[in-house]
């Protein structure tokens, strides 16, 4: 037994009261090539996207400006806050 990947040719059949009636072949009809539109919320969408993803990663204007208050002695962490934060985020990524 031959198998292969080919699919025979389908000739068209049409259907009547008194069963099926084959037809002679018919050309086949014509193909387009797919296309896709994009709704302007999408095309805005994709832009945003596009975007984001150019942007850095690092805001640096107020990494500049933490140091500057590192420097002057006036940056001072509010523990708690930390704390709380960093169990926050360990209790979110332990999904177990």
């Amino acid at each position: 037994m031959d198998i292969s990947n080919k699919i025979p040719p389908v000739e068209p059949t049409t259907y009547n009261r008194q069963g099926v009636q084959k037809t002679s072949k018919a050309t086949p009809p014509t193909v387009k090539g797919d296309r896709v539109e994009l709704s302007d919320q999408a095309r805005e969408l994709q832009a945003a996207r596009e975007a984001i993803r150019k942007m850095d990663d690092v805001d640096h204007e107020k990494v500049a400006r933490i140091k500057a208050r590192i420097a002057a002695g006036t940056y001072k962490v509010d523990a708690e806050k930390a704390a709380t934060k960093m169990l926050e985020d360990s209790l979110i990524g332990d999904k177990s």
